[in-house]
């Protein structure tokens, strides 16, 4: 497969990986007996060319869409004059597209006033709830990223490849491993910091359902 040529002497190009990622390295690429060389943030990778699906030269702005002309006859440019000409003074818009003023933001007072009602407190659980949810996602996408990594390394020695070859994928590897534990920590904040409301709702006398 001829997929890259021998050396690539541009500044900055960006590498797409079949996988969808994307790489802006920071100078020149090599291809030589199916391993690709590059730099990236300072750092010297190497991938498989197999992995690469094409390269993007990042200088080259993409063309500006080609302005469309609309065609109108001329009886039907005299009747839009008309109309215009008839209605330059303008007309009120109907009672359905009219918008309506905002309502002023609560005073200081008027909040105070509602720290304590039912859906103050619903907002809170739900803001923790929320909380909680992002960060399990959050922690779920580095798992499976890391599950991803190993079955493509291991695809790629069953495939006769070195360690050298894919030192990309390795180095990521590492780095999503390495953001594992602090994801971890996120959800165990994020349900600490729910379980507090819960109790402090309940020094209180708020009834439970408030919190759901």
């Amino acid at each position: 497969m001829n997929l890259l040529p021998i050396l690539f002497l541009l500044v900055s190009t960006t590498l797409v990986l079949r996988t969808g990622d994307r790489i802006v390295t920071d100078g020149p690429v090599k291809e030589e007996n199916g391993v690709v060389t590059f730099r990236a943030k300072g750092t010297l990778y190497s991938l498989p060319a197999i992995e690469i699906d094409r390269i993007e030269d990042a200088n080259v702005a993409p063309p500006p869409p080609a302005k469309t002309k609309l065609k109108v006859s001329q009886e039907d440019r005299k009747r839009l004059l008309a109309e215009l000409e008839a209605n330059h003074s303008g007309t009120a818009a109907p009672e359905q597209q009219r918008v309506e003023p905002l309502s002023p933001p609560p005073t200081a007072e008027q909040k105070k006033g509602t720290e304590e009602d039912e859906w103050s407190w619903r907002r809170e659980a739900r803001a923790h709830e929320e909380a909680i949810r992002r960060a399990k996602e959050e922690l779920e996408l580095l798992q499976t990223r890391a599950d991803e990594y190993r079955r493509k390394i291991l695809q790629l020695i069953a495939l006769g490849f070195k360690p050298s070859a894919f030192t990309y994928d390795s180095s990521q590897l590492q780095y999503t491993l390495d953001a594992i534990p602090r994801a971890e920590l996120e959800v165990t904040r994020a349900q600490r910091a729910f379980d507090e409301l819960k109790e402090e709702a309940r020094r209180r006398g708020i009834t439970p359902g408030w919190l759901r």
